[in-house]
């Protein structure tokens, strides 16, 4: 946990430095990690809507027959963000912790 995290959290969040300091580093982490996502999304979301203006504004122009009109994600070099999602078994999920899992035979 460096000043920078902290203060990013605290502004973000309605946490105080008491709450954050109860924070385990995992904890303190993952709360970051879902800030900057959900963020990276709200900036998607903000971009989006500019390059659906940009195209309905370039598809009133008046062009050649045959031109294909042109949609927001012309505009856009990448698509929503998404989560880092691990995928993983439930076998994978128990042999990690050590449980062992009854045959299906």
């Amino acid at each position: 946990m460096n000043t920078e995290s902290i203060v990013y959290l605290m502004r973000k969040t309605n946490l105080n430095l008491k709450e954050i300091g109860k924070l385990t580093p995992a904890q303190f982490n993952e709360i970051l990690k879902e800030l900057y996502y959900q963020e990276s999304v709200g900036e998607w979301r903000n971009q989006h809507s500019v390059a659906t203006l940009l195209a309905a504004i370039y598809n009133t122009i008046p062009r050649k027959r045959g031109a294909r009109a042109f949609k927001a994600d012309d505009f856009l070099k990448s698509e929503i963000p998404a989560r880092d999602i691990k995928k993983t078994t439930i076998g994978e999920l128990a042999e990690e912790k050590g449980i062992k899992l009854p045959k299906g035979e």
